[in-house]
């Protein structure tokens, strides 16, 4: 992988994982607000009205959470599907997935839940909301008994409530959705990087002026290179079959780098040194192509000395060359 893809690697991550947190959050940042239905119950001694703990801001309101059990039919607007101790949508029973317990905000004193323990014509309704922790919220309430004539669509009054804690969307990660992200990383960062990657180093330049050809056979090296200042690691493939030595890198990073082949003709093999700590000084092979000889190109001694066998005698190697103002 050239040097430069891999330093682009990080950004593209990160890019990758901002977009994927915008696409998860909520457009105002804050998680939306669930919808309420009524939750009807009917009294009975099986009921449990558990105090959870008083108001912080206030000594006469305390917070309860009542207990019942699940109606096997659906409540009705009056109560009528009830049977004691009960619980049920309006227009259904509980399912099995449903919690079995509601939360409210009552005044302290409030005689109301222990009456319900013991008087079965007493009914409460809820305006009630799934908390995804193991309980209804009740946003309202209402009581009435039974034979006082309860409106068809009551209205509910409010229950004084501590506000919970907005909620920041959070980004979560997915390990299943990596493929996207390597996707969204080619595509945003990763084409472009490679494109002026390709005109930084030289190589649209060659593939400009040495067109490529069809490969015949040869033999195929694998290696990394210097072109001016930019160090391919590794993904370059060198070609070399009897009329050309072809250029070419592997698929994922071909943007900017279209394949390119120079006839034997054009090639000077000399010896070099790598510039650059902690190599500095380590012997190299320097590639000079004829069309545009201020640009150099630097392998490694191995694979200099497999293009000079593979040439079959068109290349011999020439003695280091002085550096020129025309060097790039």
């Amino acid at each position: 992988m050239p040097k430069h893809a891999l330093l682009t690697a990080a950004a593209l991550l990160v890019t990758a994982a901002t977009l994927s947190a915008a696409f998860q959050a909520s457009p105002d940042g804050a998680t939306s607000r669930r919808r309420e239905f009524p939750l009807n119950c009917r009294g009975g001694d099986r009921l449990a009205f558990d105090t959870l703990a008083p108001l912080t801001d206030t000594a006469t309101r305390v917070r309860l959470s009542l207990r019942y059990t699940g109606s096997v039919k659906a409540a009705g607007w009056k109560g009528e599907g009830l049977a004691p101790s009960t619980c049920a949508w309006v227009d259904r029973p509980l399912n099995t997935a449903e919690p079995l317990r509601v939360r409210v905000t009552l005044g302290i004193g409030d005689s109301m839940p222990r009456l319900t323990l013991r008087d079965t014509s007493l009914y409460w309704s809820f305006l009630a909301s799934d908390s995804d922790s193991g309980y209804f919220e009740a946003a309202g309430y209402r009581l009435w008994f039974a034979g006082a004539g309860a409106s068809p669509a009551p209205r509910m009054e409010p229950a004084v409530q501590t506000p919970a804690p907005q909620q920041r969307s959070r980004f979560r990660f997915d390990v299943r959705h990596l493929p996207l992200y390597a996707l969204g990383w080619m595509l945003i960062v990763g084409l472009p990087a490679m494109t002026l990657l390709g005109a930084w180093s030289g190589w649209r330049r060659f593939a400009a002026l040495y067109p490529s050809k069809p490969v015949h056979g040869g033999r195929r090296l694998k290696c990394g290179l210097i072109m001016r200042v930019t160090h391919y690691r590794s993904g370059v493939r060198l070609t070399a079959d009897d009329a050309h030595l072809h250029f070419s890198v592997v698929a994922p990073f071909r943007p900017g780098h279209r394949p390119f082949s120079v006839p034997w003709s054009d090639v000077v093999l000399s010896r070099d040194e790598w510039p650059w700590f902690p190599f500095k000084g380590l012997p190299v092979i320097r590639l000079t192509l004829a069309r545009e000889p201020g640009i150099r190109i630097l392998v490694q001694k191995s694979v200099g000395e497999g293009i000079m066998a593979a040439s079959g005698g068109r290349l011999t190697l020439a003695e280091a060359q002085p550096p020129t103002l025309a060097a790039r």
